[in-house]
């Protein structure tokens, strides 16, 4: 595989990613379309690991807490890549070391830096020294959906790449909530009722699309019980944490 195109395919993603404002309200988020060149994203969609390459979420301890049953995971560990074929080993990996890498990273931690001081002071938290980067690919279907919730509490940035195959299927994206007792934050962990928050805005699912956020007490969201028959839902989760 040639650098030059996972190198290019990174610098694609920082531009449309650095030049989209944030979004400050109900909490700082952005939603990017086009983040990869048409023709890298062909590729990776041609790259996605079959059904049997993926592990339960709940089992790959990726997750604590929530209502995950419906999620499958494809994690970048020696039990996961030696599921698929070489090639399709080749490119995930380094999708996560020449795209997604320590540059890319840094970048996001740069523009953010003020958002992140700001929550680790209201926290109470140390400064974020060093942070870590992890991905994984998720995949699952109709369900009752996705509680809400505010993040892992160790998440700085959290990065949604939405992989779908068309634009069929928009309105299964990530919903953006407003807590109904407004003034009710969550450093993270538990998933709440639907019940007590009020849905602000659905992120769209739409092919080669990124919904990023800053992780904080406020950063409320979750995905809506979804039955259409068939569906599968493609994601690739990207999180710098400390």
């Amino acid at each position: 595989m040639s650098n030059d195109r996972f190198t290019q395919a990174r610098l694609h993603a920082l531009y449309r990613i650095l030049n989209t404002p944030v979004q400050p309200w109900p909490h700082r988020h952005l939603f990017v379309e086009n983040v990869f060149p048409d023709a890298f994203y062909d590729e990776l969609r041609r790259a996605m690991p079959a059904a049997n390459a993926y592990t339960p979420l709940a089992k790959t301890g990726k997750v604590a807490d929530g209502d995950y049953e419906m999620r499958a995971g494809f994690l970048l560990d020696d039990e996961h890549i030696g599921r698929v074929p070489a090639d399709i080993a080749r490119f995930w990996t380094a999708l996560f070391d020449d795209v997604l890498n320590d540059e890319f990273a840094g970048a996001l931690l740069e523009r953010h830096a003020g958002d992140i001081r700001d929550r680790l002071a209201r926290e109470g938290a140390p400064p974020a020294h060093p942070t870590q980067r992890d991905m994984i690919l998720v995949r699952d279907s109709s369900s009752d959906g996705v509680k809400v919730h505010t993040s892992d509490p160790r998440n700085l940035l959290t990065l949604l790449f939405y992989l779908p195959e068309d634009d069929r299927h928009a309105e299964c994206g990530t919903t953006l909530y407003l807590p109904k007792d407004r003034d009710r934050r969550c450093w993270g962990g538990p998933h709440h009722d639907f019940a007590g928050f009020d849905p602000v805005q659905t992120m769209p699912y739409l092919p080669n699309a990124l919904f990023l956020f800053v992780k904080n007490d406020e950063s409320f969201h979750g995905v809506k019980p979804i039955h259409v028959n068939g569906l599968r839902r493609d994601l690739l989760l990207y999180y710098i944490h400390c």
